[in-house]
């Protein structure tokens, strides 16, 4: 059943356009932030002289990465939350899951259904981009650790499956999309960001990456984030497990 239904999941998946603005905004990342990298300094240069001197220093591979970070966690966040805050919340609204409910499904298998489909279209939009990135990074600045990059890839890749799943748990909770953006961009800003300026726990806060990452490129010191991947990963459980528990109870129209 859960495959039936992971199936139906990507069908409308690709019916609402979500494949393809997912596709679009990973390849935008991947090929725009070497492009930018490459390119900021020859803009400045062409900027009307104000008789400041200042130097550019030449762009490198860690300033295409400064930009692949900064889409990711900007663009990204963005266009993940718009994109599934509506997973549960939009077929409640709609009352869709009447129809569903009327066979032989399991609740459980429906949120489960939907965490899943909404992962597996994250994890390849990620990958693919990584790929091409490293590639197309590679071809620009020249050769540097492929293997810090994937940790890097890695790390990435589990911040968006916990924006992921904290949206589609504020879909469960609420009953309308716009009511989910909302509640997804506090709570995500909230866990990943602010936590972070605690110094007791800034560490273990999943935003650990984004003021670190520079350090895992140079020194491959991957087990400083060992600790936040950890609660970023139990944060992705209790999220599902608390979507499960809250839809379970829930009313639906028939």
């Amino acid at each position: 059943m859960i495959i039936s239904l992971l199936k139906k999941e990507l069908l409308e998946a690709y019916r609402n356009k979500k494949v393809l603005i997912l596709l679009v905004l990973f390849l935008f990342i991947a090929i725009s932030s070497p492009v930018i990298a490459k390119l900021i300094p020859t803009i400045f240069k062409s900027l009307p002289s104000s008789g400041i001197q200042f130097t550019i220093p030449d762009p490198t591979y860690t300033d295409a990465i400064d930009q692949f970070i900064k889409n990711i966690s900007q663009i990204g966040f963005i266009v993940i939350i718009f994109l599934f805050a509506g997973a549960v919340a939009d077929e409640k609204s709609k009352k869709t899951f009447e129809i569903v409910l009327t066979k032989p499904i399991s609740r459980t298998s429906i949120i489960l259904a939907k965490f899943k489909s909404a992962f597996l279209l994250v994890f390849t939009g990620q990958v693919t981009a990584s790929i091409i990135f490293y590639l197309y990074t590679k071809s620009i600045f020249g050769n540097f650790s492929a293997v810090n990059f994937l940790m890097l890839s890695f790390l990435v890749l589990t911040f968006l499956w916990l924006v992921t799943a904290i949206t589609i748990l504020c879909s469960t909770v609420t009953s309308s999309q716009i009511s989910a953006v909302a509640l997804a961009f506090i709570s995500e800003i909230v866990i990943v960001s602010l936590a972070g300026y605690i110094k007791a726990i800034e560490n273990y806060v999943p935003g650990y990456l984004f003021s670190n990452y520079k350090e895992l490129m140079l020194k491959g010191n991957y087990l400083d984030f060992l600790p936040s991947v950890v609660v970023s990963l139990a944060l992705i459980l209790l999220s599902l497990i608390t979507s499960i528990a809250l839809f379970s109870k829930q009313e639906i129209e028939r």
